[in-house]
């Protein structure tokens, strides 16, 4: 079965969209894979896949000179075309400070140039695919593609979308981003119609997606291997106490973290009990390293290769989930299920959640008893104090984390429902 992936970063590991769908997929032998992506940087994944890519310089480029192609398909040597350092900087200091002004220039762009190229619809007619599986994204750019390679190919579609993009609940005083919010949903809701029926990655997306869309919407989350002798039962701890944090520190998170850190400075005011390591890979602010750094009690790591996370994760005593605690932070992640969790669990380590329960992964973290979870800065110190003293706890909920995977996030349960369910739309066309 020849399924052709959309995806706005390539698929790596190393980044949230090659970790999940590698997952997802890797082990499946009857599935052969295509990716169309639109940005710059080096696939890396253990799927033998074909690759296209389309990005900004080539598009820019081509408006002057009709020679330069606009996509091309990335060979087994990885030609890929990647970003200067000056570059990655700039895009970097562009979503620090949210500089709308030029990702709708970027927009602008893609409207007016030629990316329909000979090249992208032979990569396409040779692949043959029999299916078109895309992540739903807010890129009006993207999506343009997705429907244009649909009305190419006439096959069967199915999204996944892991965040809400498209409802209006939000906060803000800018217009210019109701402007922008209004502007993609419609291309949202384009691509929705044309797919035969939605994934979706949590209970509260689910309802809303099924109500909005008239959709059926199917949950989709990654799993792991939870065989009982896979299972590494820790019996003794790091001292002081190793608490490890991997992940995305955007969206309000970097506060919930800083919670933690101030709850430590408490907590070591007379002896070092515990302490916070923090790997991700956000570009962060001066304002964000200023707030999570404190001397002995917390280390900005910055991101490491997604093959080396496991190990980080099982060497820790507690690894460390956060959303934030603020109503407008809240609204952009109430539908969002962290996939580290899944690895969380795989790792067989006590987690201690900051967080509201009307956000799905928190709701769902209380809802399955698999997390310590605080729901405010006092929670933050009592709970973590607490825990730093109770090993007896600490192993509790390591187990608890376990259990909670072996239950839901079986990985052969999961690949062998998503197969069946592609085998079946594939057939029906």
């Amino acid at each position: 079965m020849r399924i052709l992936v959309f995806s706005s970063t390539p698929w790596n590991i190393d980044n949230s969209f090659g970790n999940t769908y590698s997952n997802l997929f890797e082990g499946i032998d009857d599935f052969e894979f295509a990716n169309i992506y639109t940005s710059y940087g080096v696939p890396k994944n253990n799927i033998t896949s074909s690759y296209f890519q389309i990005n900004e310089k080539s598009l820019y480029k081509n408006l002057f000179n009709r020679n330069i192609k606009t996509g091309k398909v990335i060979g087994s040597d990885n030609d890929a075309i990647v970003l200067t350092n000056r570059e990655t900087n700039t895009i970097n200091a562009a979503k620090k400070r949210r500089w709308r002004i030029l990702f709708w220039l970027r927009r602008a762009l893609w409207y007016i140039s030629r990316w329909k190229s000979i090249e992208l619809i032979e990569f396409v007619r040779n692949f043959k695919p029999d299916i078109i599986f895309v992540p739903l994204y807010h890129s009006t750019y993207l999506n343009r593609i997705i429907l244009y390679i649909k009305e190419l190919t006439g096959v069967q579609m199915v999204c996944y979308v892991s965040d809400d993009v498209y409802t209006l609940k939000r906060i803000s005083a800018n217009p210019l981003f109701w402007v922008d919010r209004l502007t993609t949903r419609r291309m949202v809701k384009k691509v929705v119609d044309q797919c035969e029926y939605m994934y979706v990655i949590s209970d509260i997306q689910k309802l809303e997606y099924e109500k909005i869309f008239k959709k059926n919407c199917k949950i989709l989350i990654k799993g792991a291997d939870f065989k009982d002798e896979n299972q590494d039962v820790k019996t003794e701890l790091n001292k002081p106490i190793r608490m490890v944090f991997t992940g995305n520190v955007s969206a309000g998170r970097w506060k919930s973290l800083e919670l933690i850190v101030n709850a430590l400075e408490k907590i070591n005011s007379k002896e070092i009990l515990a302490q916070i390591y923090i790997y991700t890979m956000t570009p962060m602010t001066e304002t964000m390293k200023k707030s999570l750094y404190s001397e002995g009690n917390s280390f900005l790591m910055g991101g490491v290769p997604a093959e080396n996370i496991p190990q980080i994760q099982k060497d820790s005593d507690i690894l460390i989930h956060v959303e934030s605690t603020k109503l407008k932070e809240r609204l952009e992640v109430r539908h969002s299920f962290s996939t580290k969790i899944v690895d969380y669990f795989k790792a067989n380590r006590c987690i201690f959640a900051v967080g509201k329960d009307d956000v799905a992964s928190i709701d769902y973290l209380i809802n399955e008893d698999a997390a310590i979870v605080a729901q405010s800065e006092e929670d933050v110190f009592i709970k973590l104090s607490e825990l730093v003293n109770d090993s007896k706890l600490m192993f509790e909920y390591s187990n608890k984390a376990w259990e909670c995977g072996k239950r839901n996030h079986q990985k052969n349960v999961i690949q062998d429902s998503l197969y069946q369910e592609l085998k079946l739309l594939a057939e029906e066309d």
